[in-house]
C-alpha cells in the first residue's frame, strides 16, 4: 500500500506538503491574536528600534542585530514580523523535506518527515514569538541545505559557494552569537577531510569560510567596545556563567560578599518555588546588584564572570555536576505561547493536550534516537576505523557541540537553546530509521 501512495502521489507531494503547511497554520495562528512577547523580546525590539534610525551610537550592548534588522526592516511592526516569520517556518519545512530527499531518494519519506516536523506545536508557536528562534532555525537549516546542495565539504567546493556558506554564517553569528562556533567547526572539519588532497587548497577554502564570520564578531564586538567599554558580542557572559555557578554560589570568597549574600539571598527565596529554577535568581538580585554595587550593567556582568569563573577553577566538580545538568536540559523542548491569546477554549485545549501529553515525551525520544544514531556514528567512525568524513558526520558533530557549548556557558530554565536544531535532529532520526526499514526491506 506504502508503495502504491508514493506511485500515486509522488508528483503532488510537494504541492500537499504545502497545503498542509498553510492549513495548520491558518487553522492555529487565526485563533491566536497578534504576536507573543517575553521578556527577552524587549531587548530585540529595543535595538530593532535603534537600527531604524541608522544610529548605533551609544547602543546599550544587550543583543547583537540579527534578528532586529528584522523587525527593523518592518518599521517595527510585530505582525509583519509574525507573517515573516510563518513564511520562513513554511520554507524550513521544505528545506527539511529537500535534505530528506536528497539523502533518501524517497520522496513519501521526505514527505513523512517534514509532515512530522512541521505538525508540532511549539514549531508554530515560535513563529508567533518575537524571539529569534524561527529565525535561527531557518539560516541554519539554509546553510545545511546549501552544504548539501553544492557539496560544500567536497575538495571541489567553488569558492563562490563558500563565500555566500560564509555569509550565512556571518548572519547567523548575528541572530545567535553562540553560532560562531559552527563556521569554525565546518572549516576544522573540511581542513582534516581534505588536507590529504591538495592542503594549500583545503587551507585557503576553510580560511576563506571564515572571513565573513570573523568580520562580524570582530565590527560589533568594536562597537559594544566603543559604547560600553566591552569587547564581545554581548555583555551577558559573565551573567550567563553565574547562572551556572549560583547553586553553589554561597562558596565565593568574602571579597566578593556583598554580592554573594544577595545572590544567595534570592536564590534561597525562590528554592522551594514550584516552577522557579534558581540559576534564574541573578535576575531577580539583579536590580539590588546593580544598586549596592553602583556599576554599570557591562561593567556588572563583568563582575559576575570573574567571581563565577573563579569559583569554577576552584570547585570543578560542581560546575561540572551543573554542565551536566545543563546538557541534559538541552534535549528538552519548550512550548512559548500565551494560551490567553487563543479564542477558542476547545482548540486551546486540545494544543495544550497534544504537547503535553504527545509532542513533549516525542521530542525526548527524538533526542535519545539522535543521541544514540549519533554516538553509533562515532564509534563505528573511530573504533572501526570506518572514517568517513560526511554530511551527515559533520551535522552531528555540530549539534553535539553546540549542546556541550550551551552547557558550558549558561545554565538555567530556558528550554530554548536546542529548537533551531530541531529539524536537523529530526532529519538524523528518520534517515537512520529509513536506513534500517530499507535494510529489513532488503533482508526479507
Amino acid at each position: 500500500m506504502v508503495r502504491w501512495i508514493d506511485r500515486k502521489t509522488k508528483k503532488n507531494l510537494a504541492l500537499n506538503l504545502l497545503c498542509y503547511v498553510v492549513l495548520i497554520r491558518v487553522i492555529t495562528l487565526f485563533f491566536y491574536e497578534g504576536y507573543s512577547i517575553f521578556p527577552d523580546s524587549e531587548g530585540y525590539i529595543e535595538l530593532g528600534n535603534q537600527l531604524s534610525t541608522l544610529n548605533l551610537n551609544g547602543y546599550s550592548g544587550k543583543r547583537t542585530p540579527g534578528y532586529p534588522i528584522l523587525i527593523a526592516l518592518t518599521g517595527n511592526n510585530l505582525i509583519f514580523v509574525k507573517i515573516i516569520q510563518i513564511i520562513l517556518g513554511a520554507i524550513s519545512t521544505f528545506l527539511l523535506y529537500d535534505l530528506v530527499k536528497k539523502e533518501t531518494k524517497n520522496n513519501l519519506w521526505a514527505f513523512l518527515t517534514a509532515i512530522f516536523a512541521t505538525s508540532f506545536v511549539h514549531f508554530i508557536f515560535f513563529e508567533a514569538a518575537i524571539l529569534t528562534e524561527t529565525l535561527t532555525l531557518f539560516v541554519l537549516l539554509l546553510s545545511f541545505w546549501l552544504i548539501r546542495l553544492k557539496e560544500c565539504l567536497d575538495a571541489r567546493v567553488s569558492y563562490s559557494n563558500l563565500i555566500l556558506l560564509s555569509a550565512l554564517f556571518a548572519y547567523l553569528y548575528f541572530i545567535r552569537p553562540m553560532f560562531i562556533y559552527v563556521p569554525i567547526g565546518f572549516a576544522l572539519f573540511y581542513l582534516v577531510k581534505n588536507l590529504k588532497f591538495n592542503y594549500k587548497k583545503a587551507i585557503y577554502k576553510s580560511l576563506l569560510v571564515l572571513i565573513f564570520p570573523l568580520i562580524a564578531f570582530y565590527s560589533w564586538s568594536s562597537l559594544n567596545k566603543k559604547n560600553i567599554g566591552v569587547f564581545g558580542s554581548t555583555y551577558f557572559l559573565g551573567i550567563n556563567l553565574t547562572q551556572t555557578a549560583t547553586p553553589f554560589f554561597e562558596l565565593v570568597s568574602d571579597e566578593h560578599k556583598e554580592i554573594r549574600d544577595i545572590i544567595v539571598k534570592h536564590r534561597d527565596s525562590i528554592a522551594n518555588i514550584p516552577d522557579k529554577n534558581i540559576a534564574m535568581s541573578i535576575w531577580a538580585a539583579y536590580d539590588e546588584l546593580l544598586k549596592e554595587t553602583q556599576l554599570t550593567p557591562p561593567q556588572l556582568s563583568e563582575k559576575l564572570g570573574g567571581i563565577s569563573t573563579d569559583l569554577f577553577k576552584k570547585h570543578p566538580e560542581l560546575y561540572i555536576k551543573q554542565v551536566s545538568i545543563s546538557w541534559l536540559h538541552f534535549w528538552k523542548e519548550s512550548l512559548l505561547w500565551n494560551p490567553k491569546q487563543i479564542k477558542s477554549t476547545f482548540l486551546k485545549n486540545i494544543l495544550m493536550g497534544t504537547w503535553l501529553y504527545i509532542q513533549q515525551w516525542v521530542g525526548m525520544v527524538l533526542s535519545i534516537l539522535f543521541i544514540f544514531f549519533g554516538l553509533k556514528h562515532i564509534f563505528r567512525f573511530f573504533k572501526l576505523k570506518c572514517m568517513v568524513y560526511d554530511f551527515n558526520f559533520f551535522l552531528i558533530l555540530i549539534i553535539l557541540s553546540g549542546s556541550i557549548a550551551q552547557a558550558l556557558i549558561t545554565f538555567g530554565s530556558n528550554n530554548r537553546f536546542s529548537f533551531p536544531y530541531f529539524p536537523l535532529i529530526i532529519y538524523i532520526v528518520f534517515i537512520n530509521l529509513f536506513t534500517l526499514k530499507s535494510k529489513n526491506a532488503t533482508d526479507t
